[in-house]
């Protein structure tokens, strides 16, 4: 078997739009998060750990992305549309899915599930139609 031959560029592309994306959904639902979170504003400015969390969101982010574009590679996925929903039902079976079940074992309310959990399935589709709109992931 061959190797996969990944195009990085796309690659870091689709983990920039996941990370913008995250952006925009955290502050559009920054209180509802912190209050499913049990948090404050206060808390979180003194936690200190922003710069952290941004850097290690970014990495994972390129990490996923990596990863989904393997998959579609080895799958032979190639059109923006095929891209988001393969992108939504890895994003909705496995982050969606992990993130219900480990807030449910660590007593967390629901509503953080909702928040969380649909970011991991709109990324997913986020990342699969930047891959698939990309066409080729090799050169």
């Amino acid at each position: 078997m061959k190797p996969l031959k990944i195009n990085y560029l796309a690659v870091i592309v689709a983990a920039i739009a996941t990370f913008v994306l995250g952006a925009i959904w955290y502050i559009a639902l920054s209180e509802p998060w912190m209050k499913a979170s049990d948090l404050t504003e206060e808390q979180i400015v003194n936690s200190g750990g922003a710069v952290s969390s941004y850097a290690i969101s970014f990495i994972i982010y390129v990490v996923m992305s990596f990863a989904m574009a393997m998959i579609f590679k080895s799958m032979g996925i190639s059109t923006l549309q095929t891209g988001f929903m393969t992108g939504l039902l890895i994003g909705t079976a496995f982050i969606f899915g992990s993130t219900v079940i480990n807030n449910s074992y660590g007593l967390k309310p629901f509503s953080l599930s909702l928040i969380n959990g649909g970011f991991g399935s709109l990324s997913g589709g986020l990342m699969g139609a930047v891959l698939g709109a990309w066409k080729k992931y090799a050169e």
